[in-house]
C-alpha cells in the first residue's frame, strides 16, 4: 500500500478501504489482506487528491467505494498493498504512489489491471494520459475508467482524449477564477486570499448572507504578527524574526549563512521547516511586502531552458521565478516592518556578499569564487581542486554543459595562486587612507542625489494611489459610470507602473554605483580594523568579507598573462598614480610567464 504517511494515517485509509469493500458487498476482493504478491494476476486500485488540505476530507471514500465496484464488475482482485493513494497535483505524473505504479507493478508486469473511479483522478494533461495507456497496452495492463469508456477502439480512445481535454480546461478555469478573484479583492481594498508573508498573519472580517447561507468578506487584512503592549513586535516572535534578518544583513553586513545558523542558534523555527537555511533567509530578505507594499501576481515560475528535458511524463520542472508584466500586478497595503532603504540595502548586500562564500567558504578556500570571470564569455568561474593536492583551480563551468544553447568554449584553469597575488595588489591600493576616504565622498554624493530622485517618485505614487481611491469611492457612491472608472483606473494604474518602473532603474543605478551611509562607515570601520592588524596577515574570512563589500571581480585574458581587477570603488586613478612606481607589476605562473603590468578598471 503506497500513501505518503503525513498526509493520511495507514489505519484511515485502512478504515476507508474496508468500509468502501463492505458497501460495494465485495470484501473478498477488494483490499484483500495476504495475498501472495509474486504471482501477476492481481489489479491495482488508484486514487488522487490535489491537496493535503483535501485530504482531510472524505471524498477518498467515494474515490475507493468507486474503484471496489469497478474491480468487483471486472471480476478483479486488489491486495491491500495495492491500493495506492497520492495527494499531488494533477499537473504530471511526478507523484510518488504512480511513480510506484508505474516502475514497480507495471514495468515489473506484477498486475493485471487498474481500476481508477474517475479519469480526471489520472491526470488533467492528454499526453500524460496517452503516455500511461500506451505503458498499459504495452506491459498487457487493462486501464478500467468509472467514467469513460476503457475499450482500445478508436471511439473509446478518442472519447478519452475528448474528456481529458475537458479536464484540463476545468482546471485552468479554475485557476483562472481564482486569479480574477483575489485580484478583484486586492482592487476592492482587501487582502488577496492566500497565506501570509512570514511575520504576518492572515484576518478577514465575514458576515453570513440570509438568502444564500454563503460567507461573504467584508473585510481582509494581514497584521503583524504577535505585537506587545507598546506596540512592537514581541521578541523572538516572527515579525521580530523578519526586523532582525534585515537589521544583520543590511545594517552589520552578515551572510544569509551567518543568519540561518543564529536563528539555529537562538532555538527559532521557522513555519513549515526543522530549521532554518539561508535560502529561507534570502526568500525573507527578497520579499517586498516588509516596507509596506505587498504584491499579488508579481511572479511566476517558469522552465529553466538550459536544463535537459528529461521525462514529459514527469513534468516539466518550473525552477525559475521571474516577474510577471507590470499590467498584471497589483498591490495592496501591509503594516511595514522595515523602511525601503533598509530593504534596499539588505538585498544589495546579499547580491555582492553572497558571491562566492558560500558556506563560509570552508568547502574549497577561494577567496575570488564567482568573482574570477571567464575571459571568453564573461560568466563567473568555479572552483575545483585537483585529486590527491591542495593546488586549487578556477574554471569555466559552462565549458563542461554540453545542453547549454552556447557552450563556452575555453578550457583553461587559472590558477589558485592569483589569489594571493591578486590580494597584495588590493591591500596596496587600500593602504591610501586619504584616497579610500575621498572616493567613498565622492560615491555617497552620488547616491544622494539618486536618493532624493526615489524619493520624488515614491510622492508621485502616494498621490496616484490616492486618485485611485478617490475614483473608487466616487464609483460606490455613483458618481462615475463603470465606463469611467476603467478609464480612470487604467491612467492612474499605467502611471504609478511607470513610477515604479523609474524607482527600480534608479535603484539599480544606485546598487551599481556604490555606497550607502551606513555601507560606506562600515567599511571604514572595517578597513581601519583590518590596517590595524596588517591587510596581508588579514584571515581567508576577513578578506573574503572585504573583497564582498568592494564587489571586486577579476577578468583575466585568455592566454592568462595579465588580468583586469574591476571594483566598486574607482581603481583606475590609483592605478595611474601607483603604475609608475611599479604597482601592480607581478609574475603570472606557468610556463612562459612574463611580467606585466596588471590593468585596472572601473
Amino acid at each position: 500500500m503506497i500513501q505518503t504517511a503525513e498526509v493520511m494515517s495507514r489505519e484511515r485509509l485502512d478504515h476507508y478501504i474496508t468500509e468502501a469493500a463492505k458497501a460495494a458487498g465485495y470484501e473478498e476482493g477488494f483490499g484483500v489482506a495476504g495475498c501472495d504478491l509474486s504471482l501477476n494476476r492481481w489489479w491495482a486500485a488508484y486514487s488522487r487528491q490535489s491537496t493535503r488540505e483535501q485530504a482531510q476530507n472524505d471524498r477518498l471514500g467515494e474515490y475507493l467505494f468507486a474503484n471496489a465496484k469497478l474491480t468487483k464488475q471486472n471480476g478483479g482482485i486488489v491486495p491491500r498493498e495495492y491500493v495506492i493513494y497520492d495527494a499531488e497535483s494533477s499537473e504530471d505524473l511526478n507523484r510518488p504512489g504512480m511513480i510506484w505504479l508505474r516502475k514497480e507493478l507495471i514495468a515489473g508486469r506484477r498486475i493485471a489491471g487498474i481500476v481508477i473511479p474517475f479519469q480526471g483522478r489520472l491526470s488533467a494533461d492528454p499526453l500524460h494520459q496517452l503516455a500511461f495507456e500506451r505503458e498499459c497496452a504495452y506491459y498487457g495492463v487493462r486501464v478500467i475508467y468509472g467514467d469513460a469508456p476503457g475499450g482500445d477502439d478508436w471511439a473509446s480512445q478518442t472519447t478519452r482524449l475528448i474528456q481529458a481535454q475537458a479536464n484540463a480546461l476545468r482546471v485552468k478555469c479554475n485557476r483562472d477564477n481564482a486569479l480574477a478573484g483575489n485580484i478583484a479583492r486586492v482592487l476592492a481594498g482587501k487582502a488577496p486570499a492566500h497565506r501570509a508573508g512570514y511575520g504576518y498573519i492572515y484576518r478577514t472580517e465575514k458576515i453570513i448572507e440570509a438568502r444564500s447561507g454563503r460567507a461573504r468578506v467584508l473585510r481582509a487584512w494581514w497584521e503583524i504578527d504577535e505585537l506587545g503592549p507598546d506596540g512592537k513586535p514581541v521578541y523572538r516572535s516572527p515579525a521580530w524574526v523578519v526586523i532582525q534578518i534585515f537589521i544583520w544583513i543590511g545594517d552589520e553586513g552578515r551572510t544569509a549563512y551567518w543568519v540561518a545558523s543564529k536563528l539555529n542558534e537562538l532555538g527559532i523555527r521557522p513555519h513549515y521547516r526543522t530549521s532554518w537555511a539561508p535560502k529561507t533567509v534570502i526568500k525573507i530578505a527578497g520579499r517586498r511586502c516588509y516596507t509596506g507594499k505587498a504584491e499579488y501576481n508579481a511572479n511566476g515560475r517558469v522552465p529553466n531552458p538550459e536544463k535537459p528535458l528529461g521525462d514529459l511524463t514527469l513534468g516539466i520542472k518550473r525552477t525559475l521565478v521571474r516577474p510577471k508584466p507590470d499590467s498584471e500586478k497589483v498591490t495592496f497595503d501591509v503594516p511595514a516592518l522595515i523602511t525601503e532603504e533598509q530593504w534596499v540595502i539588505a538585498n544589495k548586500n546579499l547580491r555582492e556578499r553572497g558571491r562566492g562564500r558560500g558556506k563560509q567558504g570552508r568547502r574549497i578556500q577561494a577567496l575570488f569564487r564567482t568573482r574570477m570571470l571567464c575571459p571568453k564569455c564573461g560568466k563567473p568561474m568555479s572552483v575545483m581542486k585537483k585529486n590527491g593536492s591542495d593546488q586549487v583551480y578556477y574554471y569555466c563551468r559552462a565549458h563542461y554543459c554540453p545542453w547549454l544553447k552556447d557552450p563556452c568554449t575555453y578550457n583553461r584553469f587559472v590558477p589558485g595562486a592569483w589569489d594571493d597575488e591578486i590580494w597584495e595588489e588590493i591591500c596596496a591600493m587600500l593602504s591610501d587612507n586619504a584616497w579610500v576616504e575621498q572616493q567613498l565622498d565622492a560615491e555617497l554624493s552620488q547616491s544622494a542625489d539618486l536618493e532624493k530622485l526615489i524619493r520624488m517618485e515614491q510622492l508621485k505614487i502616494s498621490q496616484t494611489e490616492l486618485r485611485v481611491s478617490k475614483v473608487q469611492d466616487g464609483w460606490e457612491k455613483g458618481f462615475y459610470t463603470p465606463e469611467e472608472v476603467q478609464t480612470k483606473l487604467a491612467e492612474h494604474r499605467e502611471a504609478i507602473a511607470r513610477a515604479e518602473s523609474e524607482i527600480e532603474r534608479l535603484r539599480e543605478q544606485m546598487a551599481n554605483r556604490g555606497f550607502s551611509a551606513i555601507e560606506a562607515e562600515l567599511i571604514r570601520q572595517e578597513l581601519k580594523a583590518l590596517r590595524d592588524q596588517n591587510l596581508l596577515e588579514s584571515t581567508f574570512e576577513e578578506r573574503a568579507d572585504l573583497v564582498a563589500k568592494l564587489g571586486i571581480k577579476i577578468l583575466s585574458s585568455e592566454d592568462l598573462k595579465s588580468r583586469k581587477i574591476s571594483c566598486r570603488l574607482n581603481l583606475a586613478k590609483v592605478n595611474d598614480e601607483k603604475e609608475q612606481t611599479g604597482f601592480a607589476k607581478v609574475t603570472f605562473g606557468g610556463e612562459g610567464g612574463t611580467r606585466t603590468p596588471t590593468p585596472f578598471s572601473t
